[in-house]
């Protein structure tokens, strides 16, 4: 039997919560302890924790944005990419953000909170 092809994605995590859409505030334990438990499910992971800094203009505002994120990469099956946006977008409520950065086989998207997606 050959080996399954697997798929390098990568999201970021900002460290604070949207100031937009919630307070800017660090993230409390509990939000981290579940994207673990979360990540569980994937088998194997990586996290950088030299933070990521990025900005993007805020669809709300139209305002630049300036985040230090954590960086999250996981190798699976392609089947298994759908459950990852499923968790995201979980995540985007978790850790108060309107979406969150994920990178599929060098392919950027956008994985939006509901009622947030934007065309």
């Amino acid at each position: 039997m050959g080996r399954e092809t697997l798929l390098e994605c990568s999201f970021l995590i900002p460290l604070r919560r949207d100031k937009n859409l919630s307070d800017g505030r660090r993230h409390k334990p509990a939000a981290w302890t579940w994207l673990r438990k979360q990540l569980r499910q994937f088998r194997g992971g990586a996290l950088s924790k030299e933070a990521v800094v990025g900005w993007y203009p805020d669809p709300d505002t139209d305002e630049d944005v300036w985040d230090d994120s954590w960086r999250y990469t996981l190798a699976m099956p392609r089947q298994q990419v759908r459950h990852l946006r499923t968790v995201l977008r979980e995540a985007c409520n978790v850790f108060e953000q309107k979406c969150i950065y994920l990178c599929v086989a060098a392919h950027v998207e956008f994985v939006w909170r509901r009622g947030h997606e934007k065309p």
